[in-house]
């Protein structure tokens, strides 16, 4: 998932405004300030004390965007795992003024080892996204340059 921000301390995932996959932005060529890459890895048990190269890049159509990140990682068993039990390994990658040249589909491509474990979407695009206000115990949708009076 994508989220504001996250960190993985003790095996456990810190998340900062997590599971968005939309990105309004106001002219192209931009920059993102800030986002973290948030991954959840299941090891089998099998798989365990085997050095693995995990890889992260950004694509547009299928075209690298020059924005990644390369890791060699490696898990064991932790103290009473059943055996055949698998591992759950947290990660979490953040990125800092990510750049996007043009609207469209991005991608996070994650591998390990050379093989495709999966992608994380993220749709960018021109626009502003609506911003949603309290009013009378229900929410209404505001533009972002709209005011209400205070009451």
């Amino acid at each position: 998932m994508l989220a504001d921000g996250a960190h993985s301390v003790g095996g456990k995932l810190y998340v900062l405004g997590g599971q968005w996959d939309r990105l309004f932005v106001a002219s192209f060529p931009t920059q993102h300030p800030a986002l973290a890459l948030v991954l959840v890895l299941r090891v089998e048990y099998t798989e365990a004390l085997t050095r693995v190269h995990l890889k992260i890049e950004l694509t547009l159509d299928g075209q690298s965007c020059d924005v990644g990140a390369e890791a060699r990682f490696e898990t064991g068993h932790a103290p009473g795992t059943v055996q055949g039990a698998p591992t759950f390994v947290p990660i979490a990658v953040p990125f800092g003024n990510v750049p996007f040249a043009a609207p469209g589909r991005y991608e996070w491509v994650i591998t390990a080892d050379g093989s495709e474990l999966g992608r994380v979407p993220l749709e960018v695009t021109h626009g502003m996204l609506a911003v949603a206000q309290p009013v009378g115990g229900l929410y209404e949708a505001l533009a972002p340059e709209a005011t209400r009076a205070a009451g």
